[in-house]
């Protein structure tokens, strides 16, 4: 009777060893399996896509510096890259939102004359090669109770074959929140002198 005993116990093992290989490739073949099912995991987040999922009630620029950066970035991009109506549209909303109050309030219709100025300088064959923001600190003064400062940008401009370098000077004033906005600026052609 132990040989049939004996017999039975390791018929009994067999069974469950192959048991248990069968769940652990089932585990192995459900985990592989959606690894590789996603192609999110491929994709690389574009310029485009960084600025559009901008939320800057989340994540405003640290300083005017940073708030000049950003404007730039989005201009070289709206100038430079291929991107949907849509994306344009939340690109311009996120540039209006580093916008002061005062300035978007003066402004007919955002939207349409960033839209307007883009699209007939890209018809032109413009576009922006490069800028660099100032590495200095500006330099902080009060006005009317509120803190204003000044930040020059050099943009590089292609127009076809052609470089040309234009100097903006941006006139930030923080808002009520202590948010570095936007108030305008002034260009300046380096070939004036």
């Amino acid at each position: 009777m132990e040989k049939g005993g004996t017999k039975s116990a390791i018929i009994k093992s067999i069974v469950l060893v192959m048991l248990a290989a069968i769940i652990i490739l089932g585990f192995y073949l459900l985990l592989t399996r959606n690894k590789k099912a996603p192609d999110e995991e491929n994709y690389v987040l574009t310029t485009v896509d960084e600025i559009t999922t901008t939320d800057l009630s989340k994540n405003y620029p640290a300083n005017p510096r940073k708030v000049v950066d950003l404007y730039a970035k989005i201009m070289q991009t709206l100038y430079k890259e291929e991107y949907t109506d849509e994306q344009e549209t939340k690109m311009i909303d996120v540039l209006g939102g580093i916008f002061d109050d005062e300035l978007r309030e003066n402004q007919f219709n955002l939207q349409s004359s960033i839209k307007n100025e883009v699209s007939s300088r890209k018809a032109e064959d413009y576009g922006i090669s490069a800028y660099a923001v100032q590495e200095k600190n500006p330099e902080i003064f009060t006005k009317d109770g509120r803190d204003i400062c000044s930040v020059d940008c050099l943009f590089t401009m292609r127009k076809g074959s052609q470089r040309i370098l234009l100097y903006y000077q941006f006139v930030l004033r923080k808002d009520d929140e202590g948010r570095w906005k936007i108030l305008g600026w002034i260009t300046k052609d380096n070939n004036e002198g």
